[in-house]
């Protein structure tokens, strides 16, 4: 197993530690920090590949959600891994795993899960 697809599962398998997530302007990227350090975005894109970014720069996540599609064009600063590249059955799973995690923490489905949960009065 690669380096990245272990780092994958080890955030997916630890959700409570991301700390901040954000949607980007581009509907399918979403924007993550894990461990209060770590700054992440995830694409799926129309073919259902899976990207995965890692920003080191000193740039907000905040900042870099609300960039518009011309302002990444002179953008460099990231390290890039998609699912097509690591080319295995498991890093296109943890890759989808960790886009459904990060997505349903946009939307605040914990939340959601868990009023729909609390309300069950069968027992």
């Amino acid at each position: 197993m690669s380096k990245i697809i272990e780092a994958v599962n080890v955030m997916a398998s630890n959700k409570d530690k991301f700390d901040m997530v954000l949607q980007g302007v581009h509907e399918s990227e979403i924007f993550f920090r894990y461990a209060g350090k770590h700054k992440w975005s995830i694409i799926k894109n129309d073919s259902g590949e899976y990207y995965l970014h890692y920003y080191p720069g000193s740039y907000s996540l905040e900042k870099m959600a609300a960039w518009e599609p011309e302002e990444w064009q002179e953008f460099s600063g990231l390290i890039s891994y998609n699912s097509k590249d690591l080319g295995t059955k498991e890093a296109r799973e943890s890759l989808g795993e960790l886009y459904t995690l990060v997505k349903e923490k946009v939307y605040g489905m914990d939340d959601v899960l868990d009023d729909i949960i609390s309300s069950d009065d069968t027992w």
